[in-house]
C-alpha cells in the first residue's frame, strides 16, 4: 500500500453492511411441524443431517428387546422419547424453505415419528397415536407456506377433526384423508 493509501478512510457507504439475520418459521401445532421437518428433513433432504436418534435406541438395545419388563422398556425408551421431542420443538427451519413445500403427508408410519418413539407399538400407552395427531393449525402457521397445495391425512390412529379440515380446504388447500 502506497503513502496515500494511509490517508484514505474507508467511507460509511463502502462499509460492508451485516448479514441479514435469518428468518424462522413460526409454529403453534407441535404435530405440523413434525410434518414440515418430515418433508424437509427426511424427505427432500434440505433440513441438514436427519435426526436419527429411534435408530440409536434401536442399535443401543436391540439385543434384550425382547427380554427386558416392560418397566424396564419403558424407563429407557421414556427420556429418550423427550430428548427427541424437545430436538425436534428445538429446530430452527430457515423461513427461506417454506417454498418448498408444495404437499405435505401425515401418516402413522412417517419416519420422524419412529425417530421420536421407536417401540410406538410396542405398549398400550402409545397405541392411539394422539401425540401426533394434528387437531388444529393456525391461519398463520400455514400461510408462511406460500406453495402448499394439499394436505394428505392417512393411516392414523384418528382422522383429523372435520373443524381442521374445513378450515382447510376454506382457506383453498385440498385435503384428503382416509
Amino acid at each position: 500500500m502506497g503513502l496515500f493509501g494511509n490517508w484514505r478512510r474507508k467511507a460509511p457507504e463502502e462499509s460492508v453492511p451485516p448479514a441479514e439475520e435469518e428468518r424462522y418459521l413460526e409454529f403453534d401445532s407441535f404435530p405440523f411441524k413434525l410434518a414440515v421437518v418430515q418433508e424437509l428433513m427426511y424427505e427432500q433432504k434440505l433440513l441438514g443431517e436427519p435426526y436419527r436418534g429411534g435408530d440409536a435406541f434401536m442399535e443401543r438395545y436391540a439385543g434384550d428387546l425382547e427380554t427386558v419388563s416392560e418397566e424396564t422398556a419403558l424407563q429407557r425408551l421414556l427420556p429418550h422419547i423427550e430428548e427427541a421431542e424437545a430436538y425436534f420443538r428445538a429446530l430452527k427451519i430457515p423461513a427461506s424453505l417454506a417454498g418448498q413445500i408444495k404437499s405435505l403427508y401425515v401418516g402413522e408410519e412417517l419416519d420422524i415419528y419412529y425417530q421420536i418413539n421407536p417401540q410406538w407399538g410396542d405398549f398400550d400407552c402409545f397405541e392411539d397415536g394422539a401425540a401426533f395427531d394434528i387437531k388444529d393449525i393456525a391461519e398463520r402457521e400455514i400461510r408462511q407456506f406460500p406453495n402448499l397445495k394439499e394436505a394428505l391425512f392417512f393411516n392414523m390412529y384418528h382422522d383429523p377433526p372435520e373443524a381442521l379440515l374445513q378450515k382447510l380446504e376454506g382457506w383453498g388447500y385440498a385435503v384428503k384423508y382416509d
